[in-house]
């Protein structure tokens, strides 16, 4: 599942998760040093994923510095003539 949202996707989880886990302790059904404790695993479970989401959505809307290519796999170079360069990449961003 992709969104657009990784971080209120993790913000909602980490919420959900830590609600039903307040509810355990509150029930007596967990005490409160073990609803700490999977309260804080929840939380840093989620706060990795929610990184590696950033990351994975940042990375296709940035063009590496490194051997950088357009969309279709032709490498991105820069042409020191105009007349050189293909007009049909003139003022086109969306690489």
């Amino acid at each position: 599942m992709t969104t657009r949202f990784p971080l209120r996707v993790a913000g909602s989880i980490v919420g959900g998760l830590t609600a039903l886990v307040s509810g355990l302790v509150g029930s007596g059904l967990v005490t409160s040093d073990q609803g700490n404790a999977v309260t804080g695993i929840i939380t840093a479970v989620i706060t990795l994923l929610a990184a590696f989401g950033v990351v994975v959505s940042a990375e296709r809307k940035v063009t590496p510095l490194a051997d950088p290519r357009d969309r279709h796999g032709d490498p991105l170079v820069s042409s020191p003539v105009r007349e050189q360069a293909k007009p049909l990449d003139w003022g086109n961003f969306d690489a």
